[in-house]
């Protein structure tokens, strides 16, 4: 049996339980927590911003915005540096806490009539392919339909 590989390299990382995958060309670099400034009156999972070799990022807890349990406690976690292209605008900066970060590698291309679990409900478009790796699920983020819906929910409020 011949096993197919997804093309791009991909960085995985965990948030709880669940495995999940951006491209390597979208990650800037990882960082030990740092000082947040939190911004009153943010979306839960908006939790501040970092200033950033003299840039301001705001950091992400994508573990509240899909409803996974996770460690409160977000001073001992790594955060995941990633640019994201824009559509007729300069590209964003965005910081996503991870509990656990993992390697940069390709993932075996798993198809799959459904890709609805471990998102937000009635939000499936956030993983846009399944990977595996070790015999494990990974879910591939598509990271601009993810910040398009943060920036309607902020909109919104």
């Amino acid at each position: 049996m011949e096993t197919s590989f997804l093309t791009d390299e991909y960085f995985t990382f965990n948030l709880g339980t669940v495995m999940y995958a951006i491209k390597v060309d979208g990650v800037k670099e990882v960082l030990n927590f740092e000082k947040l400034t939190k911004v009153p009156k943010a979306l839960p999972y908006l939790k501040g911003v970092m200033n950033i070799r003299g840039s301001v990022v705001t950091i992400v807890d994508l573990r509240v915005l899909f409803g996974i349990e996770g460690s409160q406690d977000i001073e001992h976690l790594p955060i995941i540096v990633t640019e994201i292209p824009r559509p007729n605008d300069a590209d964003l900066t965005l910081g996503i806490i991870a509990d656990d970060v993992d390697v940069v590698t390709k993932l075996e291309k798993v198809p799959s009539d459904s890709i609805a679990y471990g998102t937000v409900p009635h939000r499936n478009d956030f993983v846009k392919a399944i990977g595996k790796k070790d015999g494990k699920f990974v879910l591939i983020l598509d990271l601009p339909v993810i910040l398009d819906s943060i920036e309607e929910e902020i909109n919104k409020n």
